[in-house]
């Protein structure tokens, strides 16, 4: 069974310890759910970037659904669109 984790409204730098947890004690597939996403910082940003790279490095799925506007706005304006990218969700 695979769990989604639903992302809060601040991925602040707060968050950014209990979200490295969170991955951390995913076995498989990490999939996100960005649907509350209002801001995104700059270590949570890095945390998503590792995620991604050690998920394709264990053959595993990185996939992130129904990212708000505000999350893909953060991710474009820190360079990082292509986490949302289909290649990600193979």
């Amino acid at each position: 069974m695979m769990t989604v984790l639903c992302l809060p409204a601040d991925m602040g730098t707060a968050f950014a310890k209990h979200f490295l947890q969170q991955l951390r004690d995913q076995a498989t597939d990490i999939v996100l759910d960005g649907g509350a996403v209002k801001r995104l910082g700059g270590r949570c940003f890095e945390i998503l970037l590792s995620a991604q790279k050690t998920a394709h490095g264990r053959q595993a799925r990185f996939f992130i659904q129904n990212p708000s506007a505000e999350f893909q706005k953060a991710l474009e304006l820190l360079g990082g669109t292509f986490l949302l990218e289909k290649e990600n969700n193979q």
